[in-house]
């Protein structure tokens, strides 16, 4: 096996390289919850994980203790009922 060798110069000198475009996405750091989705049981523990979706679409659904949940009384109601 002979190493990898690009020979595109020479079978097309006159082509160009586009350049890649790189999409820029802000991180906020704003994490504001928008409401709780699901819930879930670790098991062999007592503990209960929350998925949560934030009002910014940068950042992604993600699983949280209760105690981690910011204004938890108030969306687990909302979630509850």
């Amino acid at each position: 096996m002979k190493p990898y060798q690009s020979a595109e110069k020479e079978l097309f000198p006159l082509r160009k390289p586009t350049p890649l475009a790189v999409p820029i996405v802000e991180q906020s750091e704003d994490k504001n919850l928008k409401k709780v989705i699901k819930e879930r049981r670790l098991r062999g523990k007592n503990q209960r994980q929350y998925l949560v979706r934030y009002t910014n679409p940068v950042h992604e659904d993600e699983w949280l203790a209760e105690s981690e949940v910011p204004d938890s009384d108030k969306l687990l109601r909302r979630f509850r009922h």
